[in-house]
């Protein structure tokens, strides 16, 4: 391990245990002091062994969070895979700190003060890390310190990938300069473009080491020569695998007689995933339309005083399998208005099949205040009830846009569509169609409890910046 990521770990680590720790401590005070005329008072340890005690639990979530993959430097979902590695680590220290507790019949501590613990531990880490990786980001760019890399192709997903790696990276790149292959032409002009013959030798002269091959259709001769010169250099190296129009099954590489090869293995929603995800759906709904009913008949008559209509508003959309379904959302422009959809298709601001307009002149004021906040979308908590939505998946499409979908494009309608997903924590409106559809298809082949957990999570401060909500 480079020096560089060991002192990324160690702080990130050190202040996780601060936090946690602090968070362990914090719930010792609420249960036995400002809880303590309700619970009782009974101090079996003192302040000391709660702070030893919750040092070691610390650490012990620390190693969990590390054997997850919290610690990496970049993933590949940004923040979503990184919390997602949090709660599950938070969730496993708690259950074997109750384990062990049941089998050696000792009370240790206060069960409220683990059980406080572990929600507010895990928001706390969770904030710690963004605000690490922005600041790490930020200073990088300050100091003129990216980490350099040239990009081996010139096509679209090399611009592509670049455009990424510069602007919403979780670190600060630079991108140095395009080889143009020797297999496949250039199909458009790049700068700075390098000489397919010496681009190792300038990055060796340039002190860059980092590579990433960025085309799919070079040849095996071309690809093997590449990846030894990077083997003989020292160079590290990515290569954009040709996976992603494999759309029939998730799949995994694994390994035969040498040869490395692709697996296809079922959704993980399949069978026992999809059962617990329905069950948290049901319960998730229920609670919150029970928590937010009392809401809805002021949203009703805000909406209604400034534009006579119905309150609701039902769309068809797409759902699991294709199959159609009505949508309802709180009505947030004026009546008739998806008619006047064609009058401004010139005006569209997203790319493929989506249309959104950040001025859209058919939403009323207070329809723009609750799009803001993201108000009109809580009817959408009767359809996961009845199982036409969840809580957390792909964007539910309309049928005109599945209309323009490619084979691989389908593959977001095997899963059932949610109010909240990757997409709408990684910006929402502000990402083009092909991003949120590479986002949606990594959702359904890596799909998890703790990514779901994540994605909610992040949907809140997502709601409250108010980025790509239009």
């Amino acid at each position: 391990m480079s020096q560089s990521k060991v002192k990324w770990a160690l702080t990130l680590s050190l202040v996780d245990l601060i936090l946690l720790t602090g968070m362990f401590m914090l719930g010792y005070w609420v249960r036995h002091f400002l809880l303590a005329p309700v619970m009782g008072s009974d101090f079996r340890l003192s302040g000391f062994h709660y702070l030893a005690s919750g040092t070691v639990l610390g650490v012990v979530q620390i190693a969990l969070m590390s054997i997850f993959g919290a610690y990496r430097r970049e993933f590949g979902l940004g923040k979503v895979e990184e919390v997602a590695a949090i709660l599950r680590a938070a969730f496993m220290g708690t259950v074997i700190t109750f384990a062990i507790t049941f089998l050696t019949r000792q009370l240790f501590f206060s069960r409220f003060v683990l059980l406080f613990a572990l929600p507010f531990g895990a928001v706390c880490v969770s904030s710690w890390h963004t605000l690490y990786r922005r600041l790490s980001r930020s200073l990088a760019r300050r100091r003129g310190r990216p980490k350099r890399v040239v990009m081996y192709g010139t096509g679209p997903l090399a611009r592509e990938l670049a455009e990424y790696m510069t602007s919403r990276a979780q670190l600060h790149y630079s991108v140095e300069g395009f080889v143009a292959p020797v297999s496949s032409p250039a199909e458009e002009v790049v700068t700075p473009t390098l000489d397919s013959t010496d681009w190792a030798d300038w990055m060796e002269r340039n002190g860059i080491r980092d590579l990433v091959v960025a085309d799919q259709s070079l040849s095996r001769d071309e690809q093997a020569a590449v990846l030894l010169q990077c083997e003989q250099r020292g160079f590290s190296y990515r290569m954009a695998a040709d996976l992603y129009t494999m759309v029939s099954l998730t799949s995994r590489l694994v390994n035969m007689a040498g040869n490395t090869m692709v697996e296809s293995v079922p959704p993980p929603l399949d069978t026992t995933g999809r059962i617990l995800k329905r069950t948290c759906d049901v319960l998730g709904s229920g609670l919150l339309m029970l928590l937010l009913s009392p809401f809805f008949p002021l949203f009703a008559a805000l909406i209604v005083l400034e534009s006579p209509g119905g309150v609701f508003y039902l769309q068809t959309r797409l759902g699991k399998n294709n199959i159609p379904f009505h949508i309802v959302k709180f009505r947030s422009m004026k009546t008739g208005a998806h008619g006047e959809r064609h009058k401004l298709r010139d005006r569209n601001e997203s790319t493929g099949p989506l249309f959104k307009m950040k001025t859209d002149p058919r939403v009323t004021h207070v329809g723009r205040f609750m799009r803001r906040w993201s108000l009109d979308e809580l009817p959408q908590l009767y359809n996961v009830l009845v199982g036409e939505m969840s809580l957390v998946g792909p964007r539910p499409p309309l049928p005109e846009e599945v209309n323009e979908y490619s084979r691989r494009d389908f593959k977001r309608l095997r899963t059932v569509p949610g109010i909240t997903g990757v997409w709408q924590v990684s910006g929402r409106s502000e990402l083009g169609f092909e991003e949120m559809v590479k986002l949606d298809l990594f959702y359904v082949d890596n799909w998890s409890i703790w990514l779901d957990l994540a994605i909610l999570l992040l949907t809140v401060p997502a709601i409250f910046s108010g980025e790509g909500a239009y």
